[in-house]
């Protein structure tokens, strides 16, 4: 499992990323090279960003995602860096966002053949992106939804919703974020009756599935987890409970 750096493990915030591009072409206007600094300087003067570590985090984001170039130029001093100077390079943002990205999320699975899904994002998208070994990883939400979205035949539907439910029961999201996401990309009802599902699993008083000491393992390990209050379903879903039973056993590591 990756490591990634503290600055890395929160979502940067939209309206900065906003500011950051912006800055590039505004500062191109006015005559002005987009070098770090010029940048760095252009955004602390209208008091949006002023840490030289967050500034490289934005755009070692974005020119990693393809939203932004960068072209390196000796400088005359010695023992001098070479000028950093950014421009717009229209093409990106572009984001990992299939079967890899769930496993850089820590998905607990031997998936022999990952799935690559470079996807286009928004700014948001980009926002709760990750870096990693050179790679922009999608947040959770994106890489569950785009791999649904993604899904061609029920093999491959199937295959999602247990990568999907086996992240969705034992991590952290953003449900709006989340369903927002499944709206835009037309899988919102697959993605909603996956959370029922493990909403019915994990919260009904009577769940009719046979390993029941399995899912008191689960329940116990997962009791500080935080659930969205959804509707108790079951039954009529792609994944039945005792197969969620097995998803999520495995995915805690004990099954």
């Amino acid at each position: 499992m990756y490591e990634q750096p503290a600055e890395n493990k929160r979502n940067k915030n939209v309206v900065v990323a906003e500011n950051v591009l912006k800055s590039v072409e505004a500062l191109r206007k006015e005559g002005t090279e987009p070098t770090f600094n010029a940048i760095l300087a252009y955004l602390s003067s209208r008091r949006i960003l002023s840490n030289h570590r967050s500034l490289r985090a934005y755009l070692d984001t974005m020119v990693k995602s393809r939203l932004l170039s960068l072209r390196k130029e000796p400088v005359k001093q010695p023992n001098v860096r070479p000028k950093q100077v950014y421009s717009l390079a229209g093409s990106g943002p572009f984001i990992e966002a299939g079967e890899r990205a769930m496993l850089f999320h820590g998905l607990n699975w031997t998936v022999p053949s990952k799935s690559s899904i470079k996807m286009k994002t928004d700014l948001e998208g980009l926002a709760r992106a990750r870096i990693a070994q050179g790679t922009v990883y999608g947040s959770l939400e994106d890489a569950i939804v785009e791999t649904l979205a993604k899904s061609k035949n029920s093999q491959r539907v199937f295959r999602a919703l247990t990568f999907g439910a086996a992240m969705l029961a034992t991590k952290k999201f953003d449900y709006g974020y989340l369903m927002r996401r499944a709206k835009e990309r037309g899988v919102e009802d697959l993605v909603q009756g996956l959370l029922d599902e493990i909403n019915y699993l994990l919260g009904s008083p009577k769940p009719e599935v046979d390993d029941i000491r399995t899912l008191y393992e689960i329940r116990k390990r997962l009791a500080s987890h935080a659930r969205m209050s959804l509707q108790l379903k079951s039954r009529k879903f792609q994944l039945s409970p005792d197969e969620l039973v097995d998803v999520i056993g495995k995915q805690l590591g004990g099954k």
